[in-house]
This record gives structure tokens, C-alpha cells and sequence, in this order.
């Protein structure tokens, strides 16, 4: 099994969501992350698709894309080179140990201080989706209140 983040270039037309994730559903594939925005064009979308399955498959799910009506271009970004994030925001519980260790997880995680109160404090984090784990499982131990993520969203990065 393989990974791979496609940056879909899509019209912004009414159900082009619905046909894509459909597409994925049909063929039986697991989406681990499915982002869109608006892009600085008004009649563009990008949708950004994470998908893990065996390297054939994935051929043909940018082959079954690129001939969707809607779909202006698809690009496979390559996970080790190309620009790729993911933002969270983890509410935490304060305690004496935990409000010792917080200057320490702000500059080893560079993440920013949200919002606080006498008992819970709410982080930041944008980073890579190993750094956003490792950031939760370093402050899991101190009771994680509660926590959201976002998808995945990316760009390839400039070529010279």
C-alpha cells in the first residue's frame, strides 16, 4: 500500500464534490483525507485527495479523475518533496506538571497558545501529519479535552 495526495483542479460547479467522492466509493477506495477550497481564480476549485492503496490502483484513480467533466487537471504530489500540511487545534487541561512543560511544546512543535483559561488551554499546531501526531501524543499523557483536525491540503512545490 502506498500513499498518495492528488491536487485536483476542478470548475466550481454545482455536484462536482458529490461526482468525485463518488468515484472513489465505486471503485471501493478508502479516502484518507478530502479537502476543498475556493482558489484565487472564482471559477476553480482545488480539492486535495488523500487516498492509501496499492500503486496500480492509484494509476487508474488519476486516469478515472482526469476524465471527469468538471476536472481541469489532476497532479500527483510527490509526499517527500511537495509542500504538504494538515492544522489541528487540541484543547488540553491544565495542571501545575503541564503548565511547567508548555514553553518547551511551544518552540519543539512550533505551535501558538489559542485560547486559555484557569484550567484548559487551547493549542495551534500546523505541521505535517506526523508532527500534529507526535504533538498529540506528547500532550495526551496531560488529558486531551478535546481535539480537531483538518484534511490535508498541499501544493507542489516551485520548480526552477
Amino acid at each position: 500500500m502506498k500513499p498518495m495526495i492528488l491536487s485536483v483542479m476542478a470548475k466550481n460547479n454545482s455536484g462536482v464534490i458529490a461526482r468525485v467522492s463518488s468515484l472513489f466509493t465505486r471503485r471501493g477506495f478508502t479516502i484518507t483525507s478530502f479537502t476543498g477550497e475556493d482558489t484565487h481564480e472564482p471559477t476553480i476549485s482545488r480539492l486535495t485527495v488523500a487516498v492509501t492503496e496499492e500503486e496500480q490502483s492509484l494509476l487508474q484513480i488519476q486516469r478515472q479523475l482526469e476524465k471527469l467533466e468538471d476536472i481541469k487537471d489532476v497532479i500527483v504530489l510527490d509526499t517527500e518533496k511537495d509542500v504538504i500540511r494538515e492544522l489541528a487545534l487540541i484543547k488540553v487541561s491544565l495542571s501545575d506538571e503541564f503548565n511547567n512543560k508548555i514553553k518547551t511544546l511551544t518552540q519543539k512543535y512550533d505551535v501558538s497558545i489559542i485560547d486559555v483559561n484557569s484550567t484548559e488551554v487551547i493549542f495551534q499546531i500546523c505541521s505535517t501529519r506526523e508532527g500534529v501526531e507526535s504533538f498529540i501524543e506528547e500532550v495526551r499523557p496531560y488529558g486531551i479535552c478535546e481535539s480537531v483536525r483538518t484534511g490535508v491540503v498541499a501544493l507542489a512545490t516551485v520548480q526552477n
